[in-house]
């Protein structure tokens, strides 16, 4: 099914599509999902991982169909929209949004939330370590305050894909962590961010298991939403 919000997705690097197709491949344990489509078919057999973006179809109706009740799929011969993914995911998230806002701004929100409850699970020694003149409540506000796509936001984003795909165990960690290598930051932020990913974790595992899907890839595509048009070397910069 054609989706308007995840055209973008057609500009993406290589690296940047294979790391949201492993998200949908395998679990947390690193093992292929045993709900996932995407490697039988035969367009996966020509294009993973070298030709990502002739896989982008096949990862658009993969995540579509997770977002759909499997029966419903059936009979509507699709699944759902982005849109309805991501403001599902909001949903269980508690996450705060008007109805009529762009799907840009919905990501955003459902990123700060991450950001949000990851510093209040830091200490305010943590959060000296960042800053002196900065405390939990005020970094919380800062980032209350971030634009989307704002040098900052990006940053602490890249962290929260980072930690996850360290808990994927997917080989782009090694690269994303390489970027943040004696970064202050990384290293304040890293342990309560992983923290508030387990908890996810734990919460989306009652929820259901296309919410095990449905989680990383929504948080993935927010992020690459953001960054998919900037080069390397801006890249570089925002995350030195």
């Amino acid at each position: 099914m054609a989706d308007k919000d995840l055209d973008f997705l057609y500009q993406c690097s290589n690296e940047q599509l294979k790391l949201l197709a492993d998200f949908m491949l395998y679990d947390k344990d690193g093992k292929l999902r045993w709900t996932e489509e995407i490697s039988s078919t035969q367009a996966f057999k020509l294009y993973y991982p070298h030709e990502m973006v002739k896989l982008v179809p096949t990862l658009i109706d993969e995540l579509q169909k997770f977002g759909g009740n499997t029966l419903f799929n059936m009979f509507r011969g699709h699944g759902v929209s982005y849109r309805e993914i991501l403001t599902s995911v909001c949903k269980q998230l508690k996450v705060s949004y008007h109805k009529d806002a762009s799907t840009e701004l919905i990501e955003h929100y459902m990123l700060q939330k991450f950001l949000i409850m990851s510093v209040e699970k830091m200490t305010e020694e943590d959060v000296h370590h960042l800053s002196e003149k900065l405390t939990k409540e005020s970094l919380a506000k800062q980032i209350g305050l971030l634009k989307a796509g704002s040098p900052l936001f990006i940053r602490l984003t890249t962290m929260l894909i980072t930690q996850m795909a360290t808990k994927y165990g997917l080989k782009q960690a090694a690269n994303l962590v390489a970027k943040f290598a004696g970064g202050r930051a990384f290293a304040v932020l890293a342990g309560p961010i992983g923290w508030v990913l387990s908890l996810g974790w734990v919460a989306f595992d009652i929820a259901g298991p296309a919410y095990r899907v449905m989680i990383p890839c929504t948080i993935t595509i927010a992020y690459l939403r953001m960054v998919y048009d900037k080069s390397e070397d801006e890249l570089n910069d925002i995350l030195r």
